[in-house]
């Protein structure tokens, strides 16, 4: 069964105004969907990115360029602050998952397909 990736965007500024009671029912709401669809059979996994600084590699022309970015933000108004995978029967079905997710209310969801190398 293919396996997609859903990237999870969003912007920092928001999360930063929920209170810690809001962020526990936010982070039970992922959870709960989560063993939601596993039940369905689609199989997720993921993880949250750390807030903290880390490097951006850009290649130009022939060379790469590597940067320090000071936190996950790396002047976008939009980050990836995480990320989930499931396998699903085809790429309608991941959407639909997709569409699911918690994280609509917070952000926005990139739905790829990961390619297989091994044939």
């Amino acid at each position: 069964m293919p396996q997609y990736l859903l990237l999870l965007r969003d912007q920092p500024s928001e999360w930063a105004k929920l209170s810690p009671a809001e962020m526990q029912d936010v982070i039970m709401r992922y959870m709960h969907w989560r063993n939601q669809i596993a039940g369905q059979g689609f199989q997720p996994g993921g993880q949250k990115l750390a807030d903290n600084p880390g490097h951006f590699l850009a290649r130009h022309g022939s060379a790469a360029t590597l940067a320090h970015v000071d936190g996950p933000f790396a002047e976008a108004k939009e980050v990836v602050s995480g990320y989930f995978t499931i396998h699903a029967p085809d790429y309608d079905a991941a959407l639909a998952v997709a569409r699911t997710c918690p994280h609509l209310q917070y952000g926005s969801i990139e739905v790829r397909e990961i390619e297989r190398l091994d044939g």
